[in-house]
C-alpha cells in the first residue's frame, strides 16, 4: 500500500486557518451497533458538558467537522458522526440513502448513545437531516444549525465539487491536485490532511472514496419540498442558517419562507466560501456558530 504524501497536521491546518482553539485534543474512535446497523463516530470527550452533534454531508465524513469539534470541545461534548454510507458507518441495504432510511437510522444512533438537549449542526445533505430530526424531536434539540441547506433547494447547483472530482485514480496525489484545481480556497498542504480521511487504497492499487459509490446518483433527499416545509413549521427551536457567498444552493426565496415559518430564525452569510463553508472560512463560521449560541444564554 503507498502511503500518503505527509499533509499539515489537524492542528497546524488549525492555526493556518485560523481557527481558535487553546488545547491539541484528539477525539476517540467509537463505534455502536444499533438494530444490527453499525455507526463509527468521534468522541471529543468533556462528556459533562452540552451535547453538540455534528452531521455531516454527502461524500463527506466526520473528520469534516474537526476544525468545528477543535473549536468547540471545550465547552461542549461535541460528537462527530459518519453518516450513514459513509466512512466506517455502514452502507444502507438497497442504496437506500434517502430521508425515510437515514433520518430514523440517525434517531436511533442518538438514542442508543443517549444524546440529550442537543445543539445540532449539519452541512448539507446532514443539514436536511437535522431540519428533520429537529422537528420530529422538538424536546430534544436545544438549538439547529443547517449550513447551506434548507427545506427548498436548487435544483441546478453549481457548487457541489465532489461531482466534478474523479472516481477514482492512481495515486493519492492526484485527488490532491483535482480537489485544489476545483477550490482553491484551501492549499495542497491542507487538502492532503483532509483528504487522507476520505480516501483508502484499495486492493486494486487504486485510490477512492471511503464511501458508497451508489452515493454519486443516488437521491438523498426522496422527501422534496412538499415535505421538507411542513417539517420545518414544526422547528420550535432557536435556528440558524450559514450559507456560503459563493454558494447557489440555497435561493434567497429559502430564506424568506424559513423566516416567516420559523420562530427564532435567522441567517447569515459567509463572505468567500462555497458550499463548504466550515472548510473553506472555519473560523468566521466558527465565530458565526459562537456568536448565536451565545445569544441564547445571554
Amino acid at each position: 500500500m503507498t502511503t500518503p504524501a505527509r499533509g499539515l497536521t489537524l492542528f497546524d491546518a488549525a492555526r493556518a486557518m485560523g481557527v481558535p482553539f487553546t488545547k491539541e485534543t484528539s477525539p476517540q474512535d467509537k463505534e455502536i451497533t444499533v438494530n444490527g446497523f453499525k455507526f463509527h463516530y468521534l468522541d471529543w470527550g468533556n462528556e459533562n458538558a452540552p451535547v453538540m452533534l455534528l452531521l455531516h454531508g454527502r461524500t463527506n465524513s466526520a473528520h469534516t467537522w474537526d476544525f468545528t469539534a477543535l473549536a468547540f470541545h471545550e465547552r461542549f461534548n461535541v460528537i462527530s458522526v459518519d453518516m450513514p454510507g459513509h466512512g466506517e458507518t455502514d452502507w444502507t441495504p438497497a442504496n437506500d440513502y434517502t430521508v425515510d432510511t437515514v433520518a430514523p437510522l440517525v434517531t436511533s444512533f442518538v438514542e442508543a448513545v443517549g444524546l440529550k438537549s442537543i445543539y445540532l449542526i449539519g452541512h448539507s445533505m446532514g443539514g436536511r437531516i437535522a431540519l428533520v430530526y429537529a422537528s420530529q424531536n422538538p424536546e430534544n434539540v436545544k438549538a439547529l444549525v443547517t449550513v447551506d441547506m434548507a427545506p427548498e433547494t436548487s435544483r441546478e447547483p453549481t457548487g457541489l465539487g465532489w461531482r466534478l472530482l474523479p472516481a477514482e485514480t492512481d495515486s493519492f496525489e492526484e485527488f490532491v491536485q483535482a480537489a485544489h484545481k476545483i477550490n482553491q480556497r484551501r492549499s495542497p498542504e491542507q487538502l492532503r490532511g483532509s483528504l487522507a480521511h476520505q480516501l483508502r487504497q484499495y486492493p486494486n492499487g487504486k485510490w477512492s472514496w471511503k464511501w458508497d459509490s451508489a452515493l454519486r446518483e443516488a437521491n438523498t433527499n426522496g422527501w422534496g419540498p412538499e415535505r421538507l416545509w411542513p417539517s420545518a413549521e414544526s422547528i420550535s427551536c432557536p435556528t440558524l442558517l450559514i450559507r456560503g457567498g459563493e454558494s447557489d444552493l440555497v435561493p434567497d426565496s429559502a430564506v424568506a419562507q424559513m423566516t416567516e415559518i420559523i420562530p427564532q430564525f435567522q441567517s447569515v452569510d459567509v463572505a468567500d466560501a462555497g458550499h463548504q463553508v466550515h472548510g473553506d472560512k472555519p473560523a468566521i463560521f466558527i465565530q458565526t456558530v459562537d456568536d448565536f449560541l451565545k445569544q441564547l444564554t445571554q
